[in-house]
């Protein structure tokens, strides 16, 4: 009698979780279409973007590594690809400086030309993250 009431239980979780994974790949296709243009970065963006270096093919395949200077603030960036005064967010690129001379490589797919760090913090349409030890205390 037991497994007789399990499986409609686990049959009504299952369900659930698939509803809502769909649910979740529908609102990420959303986010996805929309891309995020330097019409909506904070003013005087233009003066904290700093440029990466392309260092050629990587050694994993598909992919271009770009070397990420050391000279920059310690923070939370993401990636930009500039063209003038315009710029758009590569979508799934975020990293963060900690500080220090060590090197630090983005590998990007290959097609990307002009692409900078940009502050976290002058892209209002994104929340910074918030740090380890804050997320353990919530």
């Amino acid at each position: 009698m037991n497994s007789l009431h399990a499986t409609p239980h686990f049959a009504r979780r299952v369900l659930g979780t698939l509803a809502a994974l769909a649910l979740m790949a529908a609102m990420s296709a959303a986010a996805a279409s929309t891309p995020i243009t330097s019409d909506q970065f904070a003013p005087g963006w233009q003066d904290h973007a700093r440029p990466l270096y392309n260092m050629g093919m990587a050694r994993i395949g598909d992919r271009d590594r770009w070397y990420v200077p050391a000279i920059l603030p310690r923070g939370e960036y993401v990636l930009v690809q500039r063209s003038g005064d315009k710029a758009e967010l590569i979508d799934g690129y975020r990293f963060s400086v900690k500080g220090g001379n060590s090197d630090q490589y983005i590998y990007l797919t290959p097609g990307y030309g002009n692409v900078e760090a940009l502050p976290v913090a002058d892209v209002p349409p994104l929340k910074p993250q918030a740090p380890a030890t804050a997320a353990v205390l919530q």
